[in-house]
């Protein structure tokens, strides 16, 4: 996992969410950790458009050990953000790889502007799946409300036992009006 997530997206140091998501996985499950991704309002094609797919997530022994660390360092609910953040460079990187992630600035209602798609992203993570479809929700609310009136996607990680459950979508404004806005490095 490790391997693929920071190789991916070449400009984000990504280490520290890789190390969150081992962290959430290892005390959850064996190697490999299983999620059910189910996808809405895109066609992926590498995956032959299927709505729903089985990802399944291993990592190396160097990353392992970085766990208990990171457990005694982060708050639970900051490890599954960035758990999260990991898993959408994760699978942007495996199915979407023009992606390229950049993150935006604090109070642009999303986590990374995808510039080559003209979209937003927005990530989020939870330990408990009551939560997942209700944080769906808020978060495609949120998204759409960017101030480049962007389409968006949302990647929301539930890191449960025994299987992992991801809602991956994809939203598209209803009215375009963009406005100038530029987008920090």
């Amino acid at each position: 996992m490790s391997e693929d997530v920071i190789a991916a997206p070449r400009d984000l140091y990504l280490d520290h969410c890789v190390a969150m998501a081992v962290a959430l996985m290892s005390q959850k499950s064996g190697l490999p950790y299983e999620f059910i991704v189910n996808c809405e309002g895109m066609n992926l094609p590498a995956v032959d458009g299927e709505g729903s797919f089985l990802l399944r997530v291993s990592w190396t022994e160097s990353t392992a050990a970085k766990v208990e660390r990171v457990l005694q360092t982060e708050q639970r609910k900051a490890i599954a953000e960035r758990a999260a953040v990991a898993l959408a460079a994760l699978l942007f990187a495996k199915l979407i790889p023009q992606a390229e992630m950049r993150v935006t600035k604090s109070g642009d209602r999303a986590d990374f502007w995808i510039s080559q798609l003209r979209c937003a992203l927005e990530v989020s993570g939870t330990e408990y799946h009551r939560e997942l479809s209700h944080r769906h929700r808020e978060k495609i609310v949120q998204v759409l409300r960017n101030p480049l009136q962007w389409n968006a996607y949302v990647v929301v990680c539930c890191f449960d036992t025994p299987k992992g459950l991801i809602k991956w979508s994809y939203h598209e404004q209803k009215e375009k009006t963009y406005a100038p806005f530029k987008i920090g490095t």
